[in-house]
């Protein structure tokens, strides 16, 4: 086993060596002009082209992490909804309106009270058709409450009424 200062010294040797053979062929300095150049070329490109890379694949990794909310930005008192447009109509989680109504009723209370008016989705959530949680915002006891005033607004103004021109527009 050799200490470092051995393999120091037989590295060193062996580089001696190797530049002594090159300078004796004539090459050494050719040789050391274009591994300068091949360094000063690549100390200006790929910075460039790392940091492209980089931030191409931190964009792709954010898409990626992202891609399930993408499009569901819709929130109503900074509770998020899910929104789900079908094309032909446009359903809210119900869960979500739990949440922004403040009530703790099961899903299958929400979905007697919503009758004709729901579907489940893949995952088995429940979700109810927009015009429908309307028509029952505004039959419901609590209709002339400030909070739910605004929510069935939010709901015609920013969801249905844009809803109804894209599919107007079609």
């Amino acid at each position: 086993m050799r200490t470092p200062a051995q393999r120091a010294l037989i590295f060193g040797v062996s580089i001696s060596a190797s530049c002594l053979l090159l300078h004796w062929l004539g090459v050494g300095l050719p040789m050391l002009a274009l591994l300068a150049a091949v360094f000063a070329l690549l100390a200006l490109v790929a910075p460039r082209l790392l940091v492209r890379w980089f931030d191409h694949s931190v964009y792709l990794a954010r898409a990626a992490h992202w891609r399930r909310e993408n499009g569901r930005h819709h929130s109503f008192d900074s509770i998020p909804l899910d929104v789900q447009e079908d094309g032909r109509h446009v359903w809210l989680r119900a869960a979500d309106l739990n949440r922004v109504l403040r009530a703790h009723e099961p899903e299958d209370v929400t979905a007697a009270r919503h009758s004709g008016y729901w579907r489940r989705d893949d995952e088995g959530a429940l979700h109810l058709r927009f015009d429908g949680i309307v028509a029952c915002l505004c039959s419901m006891p609590d209709c002339m409450q400030p909070r739910v005033i605004r929510l069935r607004r939010h709901l015609e103004r920013e969801l249905l009424f844009p809803a109804a021109e894209r599919r107007r527009r079609g």
